[in-house]
C-alpha cells in the first residue's frame, strides 16, 4: 500500500511538472506600439482644415486662433470686443511667429520685407494672402489674411460665415470664388519661426 502511494505521487508530480512545461512559449516577446497621444486642438480643427490630426504640427499657432476664434469684426479693433484683419494678423504674427508686421493691410503688402508672388501652388502655412475688391495689384488692399494649408486660411472679416452667420475671426475657404476673384497676391515675411515660413521655394 505504501508502495502504491509513493507511485502516485511521483506520477502527479510527472504530470505537474510535464504540464506545466508544455505551457512555456518560446520565442521573442513582441510589444503593442503605444499610440501616440493627440492635443485637443489637434482633434478640434484637423476636420475643419480637411487633413488627419498628426497633420495639424504648429500647436502654437492654432492655440491663437482657437483663442480668437469668433470674436466679431469690428474697424479698427484691436480686442475681444473687435478686431479687424490687419490687427488680427500682425496680432498672430507677434504671438505666433514673434515677429513685428505693420499694423494695415495695405503696408503689410507695401513692406520690403513682403516676399509677393501669385502662385497659388507654393503657399504655405504662414504666408499673407491679400485681397481687394478688384483684385487688382493698382487698388488699394483691402483684406488680408494668414494661410493654414489645404486651401483654407484664417482671418477676421466682416463677411458672414456661412455656418454660424456671424462675422469676425473665422477660417475660410480659399478656393471659394469670392476669394479667388479679390485675391492680388500672397507675401512671406522673413520670420525666425517654427515653421520657417521665410524658406525659398
Amino acid at each position: 500500500m505504501k508502495k502504491n502511494h509513493i507511485n502516485t505521487i511521483l506520477i502527479l508530480g510527472f504530470i505537474v511538472f510535464f504540464g506545466c512545461k508544455g505551457a512555456k512559449i518560446d520565442g521573442p516577446i513582441i510589444s503593442t506600439p503605444t499610440q501616440e497621444k493627440l492635443d485637443p486642438i489637434q482633434e478640434k480643427y484637423a476636420p475643419i482644415i480637411g487633413v488627419t490630426p498628426k497633420e495639424i504640427e504648429n500647436i502654437p499657432l492654432y492655440a491663437f486662433i482657437d483663442s480668437w476664434m469668433g470674436t466679431p469684426y469690428r474697424l479698427g479693433g484691436e480686442t475681444k470686443r473687435g478686431i479687424d484683419c490687419s490687427f488680427f494678423t500682425q496680432f498672430l504674427y507677434h504671438d505666433v511667429y514673434g515677429g513685428l508686421i505693420e499694423r494695415t493691410a495695405e503696408k503689410q503688402f507695401m513692406a520690403p520685407d513682403t516676399k509677393k508672388f501669385v502662385g497659388q501652388e507654393y503657399l504655405k502655412e504662414g504666408d499673407l494672402l491679400f485681397f481687394n475688391s478688384k483684385g487688382s495689384k493698382y487698388e488699394i488692399i483691402s483684406h488680408v489674411g494668414v494661410y493654414l494649408g489645404n486651401d483654407k486660411f484664417v482671418h477676421s472679416t466682416s463677411n458672414k460665415d456661412r455656418l454660424t452667420g456671424s462675422n469676425g475671426v473665422q477660417i475660410s475657404n480659399f478656393r471659394d470664388r469670392y476669394w479667388q476673384r479679390m485675391f492680388v497676391a500672397a507675401g512671406r515675411k522673413p520670420l525666425n519661426s517654427k515653421n520657417e515660413v521665410n524658406k525659398d521655394d
